[in-house]
């Protein structure tokens, strides 16, 4: 098992609501550490809630948790991250330098839908597209007009979107349909990284291992450490992420007889 990389978790203590305290960064980086993680996206919000939050003070505060971590000898790397909500203006916002890509590198931009909204994010894909940058689509099993829709995901990804899904709710479907679903887009190819989406110690920890134990049950640990581990630390390193596209679901006994 190759150490796992959480690419969404909220560490920035006091910006959004996820950690109040620089103590309860510091202990959830610990515990993240104890599931297997060496490295981590710590990101906050920005949206219309959290106004302050622009790139330069996402910037200082990864840099302040950073200098915490070690002090405090956490292993954990952390590299600076906003969860950037689907607005109107975003594209105004990027060229203004507001936004905040993955660990800074002007190469991914991690998005979430609006609350209560579902969009198309081909568009945005295509006009940031010739910026170099491509999207990330956060938590990507939240939104079931996207995880019953193969065809969908299937036209986000060959846009350059990729797909992260969340461990907890991977570890823990709920629904059967959901557990369906989920299976069918890791084994056919179409969830690229995992995030534990952690904001705080009690009500949504940063919980990673419970996620990767059902992707090896699912798909092996070959898919499970290119899920947890080599695709993320190629974003968060800035090097390339060349992930084939998905592929076909294997045909049923019944479809190959009937054609």
């Amino acid at each position: 098992m190759l150490p796992i990389i959480d690419t969404h978790v909220h560490l920035l203590a006091g910006l959004d609501d996820g950690p109040a305290t620089a103590d309860e960064a510091i202990a959830m980086a610990r515990m993240l550490v104890a599931e297997g993680a060496n490295a981590a996206a710590a990101l906050a919000h920005q949206n219309p809630g959290y106004p302050d939050n622009d790139a330069d003070r996402l910037r200082a505060a990864t840099k302040s948790l950073a200098e915490q971590l070690q002090t405090a000898a956490v292993p954990l790397a952390v590299y600076p991250t906003g969860e950037v909500m689907l607005t109107a203006d975003l594209v105004a916002r990027f060229d203004a330098g507001t936004l905040l890509t993955v660990a800074d590198r002007g190469q991914f931009l991690l998005v979430e839908m609006p609350y209560g909204t579902f969009v198309d994010v081909v568009p945005l894909a295509e006009t940031l597209q010739p910026k170099g940058v491509r999207l990330i689509i956060a938590h990507a099993e939240r939104y079931p007009e996207l995880l019953h829709d193969d065809a969908l995901g299937e036209r986000w990804i060959a846009a350059g979107c990729l797909m992260q899904f969340t461990a907890s709710r991977i570890a823990e479907p709920g629904r059967s349909i959901n557990e369906r679903a989920m299976k069918s887009w890791i084994r056919r190819g179409l969830v690229h990284l995992i995030g534990s989406d952690g904001h705080n110690l009690d009500w949504r920890p940063p919980r990673l291992k419970d996620g990767y134990d059902r992707i090896v049950e699912w798909t092996g640990s070959a898919v499970a450490d290119r899920i947890t581990h080599i695709w993320a630390a190629a974003i968060l390193e800035g090097r390339p992420v060349n992930a084939a596209p998905p592929h076909h679901p294997p045909r049923s006994w019944f479809s190959k007889l009937f054609g």
